[in-house]
């Protein structure tokens, strides 16, 4: 139990290299993984006959490809079907969590490996095994081992590296006197008091997914979790003992962190779906976007003349600071499906080398594979984030449950609002105690 409990730790750690080496493109799998190379590329069941497969996900997953691909698989695998049925990612795992309750799993699914809904989906058996298929090998090994679940299983196609950080407009911020983005807290509200001088908002969240509706709070824990080994180890194993006045204290400063953020916020950020914060970052309307390294495509698709830059949040200095890291979001096989030789052979050609490089361009995300696609040039200085002992995981997919994250964003929303510390810090502890690990 104490290996587990201490598995998201390893995940960090182990994926510093790997991911290095993804960036310089020096690693070269033994093998390419086409479906080509797979006996059963042709896709082609024992009686002809057409088999369709069925795949849920969030829509921004293959930045907004889907189609396209599909139309590009099928149209060489006549007798496999694609039925895709893309959600918000706002309410993909919500989703999926109904789907599992019923047993109406479809043939592949959206999952990211620390989340809760994925461990429940594991537990009901629905996870297949992925280490035998081909175009695994195109990851490097220590993205396989980041992406096994907690029985050790081989979960996921991930779609690339996430790092949590804030994407920024850099001629928003030259136009009130940032030709650099702020380097301490109070260079980002006094950025948020300069644009709201002329009419702008600083900041906007990804929507009211479970990973932006606590944002600053990410920070807060990853702050004190490198200066303190003692919290680090507690919370990465969820085992926090809350009781304490010092881990009290530093809730008590994340939420008026948040406090103080949600001055300079834009309106409905709150409960919008993340396109709708998307779309005001790139008509100009806002500085600053809650965002990772998997959004760059979709921002210069909206709006090309962007010049997108990419910071971490300025919580605290930035040789003390924080980056915030997990693998990210991906595909899932469901181990009971009736056609598991299609959903081989489906998956390996999605995730061969040259179907994830296109989905990898659209994206603009950090590439997972070795050797694959290009880093958008507002990611640049990431390699170098993740080059240091600061890494640490997100909050929201594993050290911290996701509901009980969500209790800590509606929390900090309490306080902000209705100014009751104690009370919104009451209420998050025994979230937090509900599910603490013993």
């Amino acid at each position: 139990m104490r290996n587990m409990k201490f598995a998201a730790l390893g995940l960090v750690l182990t994926l510093i290299i790997g991911i290095l080496s993804a960036c310089g493109g020096n690693d070269s799998p033994k093998s390419s993984g086409n479906a080509s190379e797979s006996p059963a590329s042709s896709g082609a069941s024992g009686s002809g006959e057409t088999v369709e497969l069925s795949m849920l996900f969030g829509a921004s997953l293959f930045g907004g490809i889907h189609e396209d691909l599909i139309k590009e698989f099928e149209s060489s695998h006549p007798n496999i079907k694609i039925k895709a049925e893309s959600l918000p990612d706002s309410g993909i795992f919500d989703a999926l969590r109904t789907r599992i309750s019923s047993g109406d799993v479809p043939d592949m699914f959206h999952i990211n490996i620390g989340h809760v809904t994925t461990t429940l989906a594991d537990e009901a058996g629905y996870i297949t095994d992925l280490s035998s298929f081909e175009s695994i090998a195109n990851y490097s090994s220590s993205i396989q081992a980041a992406t096994k679940t907690k029985s050790g299983k081989t979960g996921l196609f991930t779609l690339g590296v996430g790092v949590l950080g804030l994407a920024y407009n850099k001629e928003l911020l030259a136009e009130v006197g940032y030709n650099e983005p702020p380097k301490t807290w109070e260079e980002f509200m006094d950025l948020g008091e300069k644009l709201k001088a002329k009419g702008k908002d600083l900041f906007a969240y990804g929507g009211k997914d479970e990973t932006a509706i606590g944002n600053v709070l990410h920070w807060t824990f990853g702050d004190y979790a490198v200066k303190d080994p003692a919290f680090k180890e507690a919370y990465l194993s969820n085992t926090v003992d809350w009781s304490k006045p010092e881990y009290r204290s530093m809730l008590k400063e994340g939420l008026e962190r948040f406090k103080q953020l949600n001055a300079y916020v834009r309106t409905g950020s709150f409960t919008n779906d993340g396109s709708f914060a998307q779309q005001a970052f790139a008509e100009g309307n806002v500085a600053v976007l809650f965002s990772g390294t998997w959004e760059s495509g979709t921002l210069h698709k909206l709006n090309p003349d962007l010049k997108l830059g990419f910071m971490n949040m300025p919580y605290a200095p930035e040789e003390q600071n924080a980056y915030i890291f997990v693998p990210e979001d991906g595909m899932a096989a469901n181990a009971k499906s009736k056609h598991p030789e299609e959903v081989k052979t489906f998956l390996n050609w999605l995730f061969s080398k040259e179907t994830y490089a296109k989905i990898q361009k659209a994206k603009g995300s950090f590439s997972a594979m070795p050797g694959v696609g290009e880093l958008d040039e507002s990611y640049t200085d990431v390699p170098n984030w993740l080059n240091t002992d600061r890494v640490i995981s997100f909050a929201n997919t594993g050290p911290v449950p996701s509901p009980t994250w969500i209790a800590l964003g509606n929390a900090a929303q309490e306080y902000t609002f209705k100014g009751d510390a104690d009370k919104s810090i009451d209420k998050f502890i025994t979230a937090y105690n509900k599910t603490k690990s013993s």
